[in-house]
């Protein structure tokens, strides 16, 4: 698998909506609903759904949990590298 580096984004909102968009689609390609992630992390589904949306930000940890239950590192949940 190959990867390469994306330049940063110029502004919050494209960064929040990269990460927003790749948790959605970690999820989805992982086969999980919502609600099966908000049980296995112990939160609730509206606030998986937030996430996905960009209305509210994971802590660090969590971020980490979510890498780690979707099998995707966190540089690529943030948008820094790309799988080709």
């Amino acid at each position: 698998m190959k990867c390469a580096i994306i330049e940063p984004k110029g502004s919050d909102f494209m960064f929040k909506e990269t990460f927003a968009a790749n948790l959605k689609r970690a999820r989805e390609n992982s086969g999980y609903t919502q609600q099966y992630v908000a049980d296995v992390l112990s939160i609730s589904r509206t606030n998986i759904a937030k996430y996905e949306s960009g209305t509210l930000e994971p802590n660090i940890e969590t971020i980490g949990e979510l890498a780690e239950l979707y099998k995707v590192t966190t540089d690529w949940l943030f948008g820094i590298i790309k799988s080709n």
